[in-house]
C-alpha cells in the first residue's frame, strides 16, 4: 500500500510556505519550521515483529474466551473430519489394516485410500479457511476497537469474495508447488495478506494486487516477521500441537497488527 498518504492528511515536508507566504531560497522551510514526514507506506520505522508478537498476545489475554474457542473448534473439526471421512470411505479411521496386493505390491484398498485422503484433504481445507477467516475477521476487530466476540467472528464476510481470492490464491500456489515448490511459496508469502485486504472491503483482485505490493514494499519487516513465526510455530509442535492453541491467534492479531502499523493506520 506504500503510495498512501501520511495518517492524517498532513501534507509532505516542504509543501507549506512559512509565514508570510514566500518560501526561502530553495524553497525548503527554515530550520526549526517543519517536521519530517513519516517513512514511506506508514510507520514502518517504529514497527518491530516482537512488538506485533506481544500486542498479538496481550489482545489474544484480553479476548481469551473467542480466539481459544475459535481456535479449538477448527483443531477438532479438521482431526474429526478426516478420521469420520477415512472411516466413512475405506471403514478404518486410521487407514490400517489393509492387507498388500502381491501382484501390485499396493494395499488392497489402495484406490480407496486415495480417495478418503483427497476427500479428507479438500473438506478439511475448506473448513479450515472458512474458520480462518472468521479467525482473521477477529483479529480485525481487535486491531481496530480492542475487543472482539465469538458471533462478531463471523459477521462481515464478504465469502464471495473471499472466496474467489482463495480460488485465485489456490491455483496459483499450486501452479508455484509444481514449479520446484519454491515458487509456491513464495506465492504463499507474497499473497499471505489477501484475506486481511478482503475483509477490509476490496475485491478480490484488489486484495490479491495489495497484498503483493504490501509485502514487496515491507519486505524486510515481513521476513522478520515470518522468521518469528516460525520460531514460534516450532515451539508449538514441541508441546505435542497444544501451543497452536495459542500460537495460531497470536499470530493472526500481530499479522494483522502489521498490517496496519506498516501502513501507517493506527491500533487500538
Amino acid at each position: 500500500m506504500g503510495g498512501l498518504p501520511p495518517y492524517g492528511g498532513q501534507p509532505p515536508y516542504g509543501g507549506q510556505p512559512p509565514y508570510g507566504g514566500q518560501p526561502p531560497y530553495g524553497g525548503q522551510p527554515p530550520y526549526g519550521g517543519g517536521s519530517m514526514p513519516p517513512p514511506s507506506g506508514g510507520a514502518s520505522g517504529a514497527y518491530s515483529p516482537i512488538d506485533a508478537v506481544k500486542y498479538g498476545w496481550t489482545k489474544f489475554t484480553q479476548n481469551l474466551g473467542p480466539f481459544l474457542g475459535l481456535t479449538a473448534i477448527i483443531l477438532v473439526l479438521g482431526f474429526g473430519l478426516n478420521l469420520l471421512i477415512n472411516f466413512a470411505i475405506t471403514g478404518s479411521a486410521f487407514n490400517t489394516g489393509s492387507e498388500v496386493d502381491p501382484a501390485t505390491g499396493l494395499p488392497d484398498d489402495f484406490v480407496k485410500t486415495q480417495i478418503a485422503s483427497l476427500t479428507s484433504s479438500f473438506v478439511t481445507g475448506f473448513v479450515s479457511w472458512a474458520l480462518g477467516l472468521a479467525l482473521v475477521r477477529g483479529a480485525l476487530d481487535v486491531v481496530d476497537t480492542g475487543r472482539t466476540s465469538f458471533g462478531a467472528m463471523f459477521s462481515r464476510i464478504p465469502w464471495g469474495q473471499a472466496l474467489l481470492a482463495g480460488l485465485i490464491m489456490w491455483v496459483a500456489t499450486t501452479i508455484g508447488f509444481v514449479l520446484c515448490i519454491i515458487p509456491g511459496i513464495i506465492v504463499l508469502f507474497l499473497l499471505y495478506y489477501t484475506n486481511y485486504a478482503v475483509l477490509e472491503g476490496r475485491s478480490a483482485t484488489d486484495a490479491l494486487g495489495a497484498s503483493f505490493t504490501f509485502v514487496k514494499e515491507h519486505l524486510g519487516e515481513n521476513l522478520l516477521l515470518l522468521l518469528v513465526a516460525i520460531g514460534l510455530i516450532i515451539l508449538a509442535i514441541c508441546t505435542c500441537g497444544i501451543g497452536t492453541l495459542v500460537v495460531t491467534p497470536v499470530l493472526s492479531i500481530a499479522t494483522a497488527y502489521t498490517w496496519r502499523v506498516l501502513q501507517g493506520r493506527p491500533v487500538a
